[in-house]
Parts: structure tokens; sequence; C-alpha cells
């Protein structure tokens, strides 16, 4: 696989994860960011994990109109967990017993770091914003685990180690040099 490839994979990847917020699911926190952000940052690296969970979260902002100071914020929260799962994962498989910890873990990193930047920025006492934050949460750790659980390996198989759509980026790379040579 090339790096052009490899850039095709990470598009593709996005586009999933902005259709699949889209859709808006009928469980409240169901989002795909953690778990598509994980394949990719286990097999791409660090920077290209924060990269793709920093794209995920302000592209929805961005097409949704709904850019404020929370997506800088929340885009940075979750960038530090598609860093952090790229280690995480670095000697480890993409199997439940991995992925769900990961998954509770930086969950709650998340909720509690843009719980309190969000209360703050709109000057919420932190006991209220803390009390608010706590079904937030519960309803983002279920979510969290069932797109760990289903759509972690989905993303891998589909996209990110799917050596049949390598192949196909490949000729069709190698057909567009051919073109524009």
């Amino acid at each position: 696989m090339n790096s052009i490839s490899s850039i095709i994979k990470f598009i593709i990847g996005i586009v999933f994860t902005m259709l699949f917020r889209l859709l808006h699911m009928p469980l409240p926190n169901l989002e795909p960011i953690m778990g598509t952000t994980i394949p990719f940052a286990r097999k791409m690296g660090k920077y290209a994990g924060m990269t793709f969970a920093f794209l995920a979260l302000v592209s929805f902002d961005f097409i949704t109109g709904r850019i404020g100071a929370w997506t800088v914020y929340t885009g940075i929260a979750y960038s530090a967990v598609g860093y952090f799962a790229a280690g995480y994962f670095a000697k480890r498989k993409l199997k439940l017993k991995n992925t769900i910890p990961f998954a509770v873990g930086a969950t709650l990193f998340y909720d509690a770091l843009t719980a309190v930047l969000f209360g703050w920025q709109f000057g919420q006492p932190l006991s209220i914003t803390m009390m608010g934050q706590i079904p937030f949460t519960l309803y983002h750790l279920l979510g969290n685990i069932a797109a760990v659980g289903i759509l972690t390996p989905l993303i891998n198989s589909a996209i990110v180690e799917n050596k049949a759509l390598d192949a196909v980026l490949d000729r069709w790379i190698q057909g567009v040099k051919t073109a524009v040579s």
C-alpha cells in the first residue's frame, strides 16, 4: 500500500464517519468517532490518529453549521484520544478485551475534560455541570462500547486492512499516473 492509498483510505474513513453521524441514530451519543479512529491510529500512527479524530469531529460541526468554541476543545480532546489510541494499540490486537477498556478510559477522559470546558464556557457552576454530565457520559460510554465492538472491526477489515481495496486503489492510482503523464 502506498501513501496515496493510505490518504484515500483515510478520506473514506472520514466520509464514513461523517455520514454515520449525519444519520442521527436513535440512541443518544452513539457516534462513530472512537470506533473509527482506533483502527486508523493503530495502522497509521499517532499523528494520523490525532488528525483523523480531529477532522471527524470538526468536519461534522463545519458541515452542520454548529461551529463554536466547543469545536476547538472537543476537537483537541478527541485528537488526544487518537494520539493515545496509536500508542495503546501499537502492541495490542483489536479485540474486545483491548478496545472496550480503551473506549471506557478514553470516554471518561474526553467527557471530563470537555464537560469542564463546556461548563466554564457558559458560566455554569462545576457541580451543575457534573450532575448534567453523568447521564450524558453513561450514554456516551454505551455508545462508544458499541462503536468499538461493531465499527472498529468493520472499519479495520473493510477499509484499513483491506488488501483487495489496496489492490484496487493501487491500480486506480497507477492508471491516473499513466493518464497524466
